[in-house]
């Protein structure tokens, strides 16, 4: 693995930074039995991870063949948010060879970056509560912009703001979203294995892999 050619190393955060699952599944399953819904498995919770909070509801609740009112999701919405906020770094752990990793990467001076579609806020408590802020120069939740991943909007403009040319750009990830989004801006894609896609490693055309932190990579 080679990243000799790239500047600036953008890091997807459920998934690819942080094994999170199962602290969603909590607030995720909290949620749904406040309102009176049955709660949903692992494997389901895995599927869904990856495009915010709303989302998790709607397809928790579409799993059961259940649609609410639009007054009813921003209450779900709200305790789901307030639930996880107090929650969200009990069971969830950094994938092993990451803080290695990202120290090499530093001292190398790489331009390191983060972007998800979990909330601005709770994104930067992931990080702060791993000690992984640190290491990174740009924090982007998906409020931090109009759009969020997949859009073109939101790598594009993480990459305007380190004035950055696309080629020397690499975005890490691990779900077909991550992949969706890499393609749509047109940057280079690495998908980090063994997070929360259920996709084939052959869906994921032309992109570098990672099966590990520990696997040999060039700086």
């Amino acid at each position: 693995m080679n990243f000799k050619n790239f500047k600036l190393i953008i890091f997807d955060l459920d998934g690819t930074l942080v094994d999170s699952a199962n602290d969603i599944m909590n607030a995720n399953n909290k949620t749904l039995k406040n309102f009176g819904y049955k709660p949903i498995n692992f494997k389901d919770i895995k599927r869904i991870i990856g495009q915010g909070i709303r989302v998790n509801i709607i397809k928790s609740l579409k799993l059961q063949n259940v649609r609410v009112s639009k007054k009813k999701e921003n209450d779900m919405y709200e305790y789901f948010f307030s639930f996880y906020k107090k929650n969200i770094y009990v069971k969830s752990k950094i994938y092993f060879g990451l803080y290695s990793l990202l120290k090499r990467l530093k001292k190398k001076n790489y331009k390191l970056a983060v972007c998800s579609n979990k909330l601005e806020e709770l994104t930067k408590i992931v990080l702060k509560k791993t000690k992984l802020s640190k290491y990174f120069d740009l924090v982007v939740g998906g409020d931090t912009f109009v759009h969020k991943k997949p859009h073109p909007s939101v790598l594009n403009n993480i990459i305007k703001k380190f004035k950055i040319d696309k080629k020397k750009a690499l975005f890490i990830g691990d779900s077909e979203h991550d992949y969706q989004s890499a393609i749509n801006s047109n940057i280079n894609f690495c998908l980090k294995k063994n997070g929360f896609t259920k996709k084939p490693v052959s869906y994921f055309k032309k992109s570098l892999i990672i099966k590990n932190y520990t696997d040999k990579i060039i700086l």
